[in-house]
């Protein structure tokens, strides 16, 4: 049989391994208020037989009374007592220090998984998180990392738990070899009588796991659109949908409980029993002295008890490892979907033009590109035209380099794509997307995102320049007005006049609008594209839009039709 599940080892030794300095020193203080606490035990048969006026006869008691007077002290009942109380207070000094460590240590594991998550997050390709629920990253986040500290502690409580358990044995076997075989035995069937409840609680975990994920996926996903569906009375829709998961989610939460308390009542009779027979047995051992008997029964029974404790928290720490194993399958898939940047090159702006060259890209078996070219001149406003599908969101992403192509090359200013330094050339881009997400915070955050290094002139000089400053002048407190909870003080028309303030704000060598005018009133779209034409000669706009307002605006117009363009180019002179 084996001591540890394969999984349930590894999470230990995990642990172990990303802490060593804590868990070490975690196990000397449990193992020092294990030894305290065995010394306090022994402590108790030189006791008794004082305080039955009895030399001592039991080989334990002789030789506890002579370690006493090894140190210069007489065994008397109040240099016993005082022993038993210094011993324990001691331990329950050592043991405060080594819970102290775990504390730290769990708030430092949920700290470090939301880091290493965050981290690999942020270093991940854009393709990778086109491909992910994002409710299972909020979810990972937020709650299994929790549930992982959590784990943790369990973990260490268990071990604590282990180390008392053999100081008991030890303890007991220097008494009685025989009752120690028989705790030992009664232990081991204890475990492995109750070793189904384990299983149980882990596939519920388990199941667990999976389905609090599913729950936070789709109640962001609900959220998301909550907004038409409000606006049509069918909110009522989403109701189904978000009750089956969270009746989903309670299912599992009774499996687990279920497999606890199943296990609690299976424990109570069995340890019960157990020390009956214990007991009976002491009882009528021969060639036993009154105060062995009851050192050997306490020590039974506290060996029964923190079996129990051990089984107990185990099985709570097994359904907490789920969600670590979890949630380091996502890092992992994470750190292996990391944006690898194999080019040198910096960008010293954008000087001449963007060209795609023969490229072609596809989704899968969809082509979405195919054997495209085309320039996209420096300075000037180009927008790409086209329906939904034709492949201008595709454009904008290799240009980006948030995808590469899966034939031909983007070059900036002559120089291949490949060449370049990814993150250098993207801190050379302002991009404006469709759907604007503003935090709950100040205007200069919003704009700065805190970047510390963006002076608050160069904030008001973008604001101006995005046609923002006038509104944002109107509040007293300016900069520092508040953006409320999603942008609800604002109209679409302010926000994409921050949106665009944010990307302008780093003085950017190309402007990408990605439908930034899309779903907005004709006067405020107008205002926006008169907004990018006093941009022209500054810096590069790219624009795709189903908007015709935006080909009267831009100086080149590019319509694209099944990922390829359609001859000839229109062009409009401005």
């Amino acid at each position: 049989m084996k001591l540890l599940h394969p999984r349930t080892a590894a999470f230990f030794k995990d642990f172990a391994t990303a802490y060593p300095g804590r868990t070490a020193l975690m196990v000397v203080l449990q193992v020092l208020s294990g030894l305290l606490e065995g010394v306090s035990v022994v402590a108790l048969v030189p006791l008794l037989e004082v305080a039955s006026n009895r030399d001592a006869t039991s080989g334990i008691g002789a030789a506890a009374q002579n370690a006493v007077r090894s140190v210069g002290l007489e065994p008397t009942l109040p240099v016993l007592l005082g022993i038993i109380v210094l011993a324990i207070t001691v331990k329950a000094v050592f043991l405060a220090l080594a819970m102290r460590q775990v504390g730290y240590t769990v708030s430092r594991v949920t700290l470090d998984l939301r880091l290493q998550l965050v981290r690999s997050l942020l270093r991940a390709r854009w393709s990778y998180f086109g491909e992910q629920p994002l409710g299972s990253f909020a979810n990972s986040i937020a709650s299994e990392a929790v549930r992982s500290a959590a784990a943790y502690r369990e973990a260490c409580v268990v071990l604590g738990g282990v180390l008392q358990v053999a100081i008991y044995l030890i303890i007991s076997s220097l008494i009685s070899w025989q009752v120690t075989l028989a705790a030992l035995v009664t232990g081991v069937l204890l475990i492995w009588g109750l070793k189904r409840f384990i299983s149980v609680s882990r596939n519920a975990g388990d199941q667990q796991t999976r389905i609090v994920r599913a729950l936070a996926s789709t109640l962001i996903d609900a959220l998301q659109g909550f907004k038409p569906m409000k606006a049509m009375a069918r909110e009522d829709l989403f109701g189904p949908i978000l009750e089956q998961a969270a009746r989903n989610a309670d299912e599992a939460q009774r499996r687990t409980v279920r497999a606890g308390e199943s296990m609690r009542l299976f424990q109570e009779p069995i340890i019960t029993a157990v020390l009956g027979l214990g007991l009976l047995l002491l009882l009528s051992a021969a060639q036993r002295t009154f105060s062995e008997v009851i050192v050997l029964a306490f020590i039974f029974y506290r060996l029964m008890t923190h079996l129990n404790t051990l089984q107990m928290r185990y099985g709570v720490m097994v359904v907490g490892e789920s969600a670590y194993w979890a949630l380091r399958e996502q890092i992992r898939q994470a750190q292996d979907a990391e944006e690898r940047h194999a080019g040198t090159r910096v960008p010293a702006g954008l000087r001449e033009a963007i060209e795609l060259r023969k490229v072609s890209f596809s989704y899968g078996d969809l082509l979405v590109l195919d054997n495209l070219s085309v320039r996209i001149p420096a300075g000037r406003i180009t927008a790409l035209i086209g329906a939904s599908g034709s492949g201008k969101t595709t454009i904008l992403d290799l240009i980006t380099g948030l995808r590469r192509p899966s034939a031909g090359d983007v070059y900036i200013d002559g120089v291949a794509m490949e060449d370049i330094d990814l993150r250098a050339w993207r801190q050379q881009i302002g991009y404006v997307p469709q759907e604007t997400y503003l935090f709950n915070d100040t205007i200069r955050r919003n704009i700065t995102l805190g970047d510390d290094s963006i002076s608050d002139e160069r904030v008001i000089r973008a604001l101006k320049d995005a046609g923002a400053w006038d509104f944002v002048a109107r509040d007293e407190r300016v900069l520092d007005a508040v953006v409320h909870p999603q942008a609800s003080n604002l109209s679409g028309g302010q926000r994409q006049r921050l949106a665009i303030a944010r990307a302008l704000v780093k003085e950017p060598s190309l402007i990408v609008l990605d439908e930034a005018t899309t779903g907005l009133d004709t006067r405020t779209e107008a205002a926006i594209l008169e907004t990018l034409s006093a941009l022209r000669g500054r810096v590069t706009v790219l624009a795709i839009s189903h908007q015709p307002a935006l080909r009267q605006t831009a100086d080149i117009v590019i319509e694209l039709e099944d990922g390829k363009i359609l001859q000839p180019a229109a062009r409009v002179t401005v």
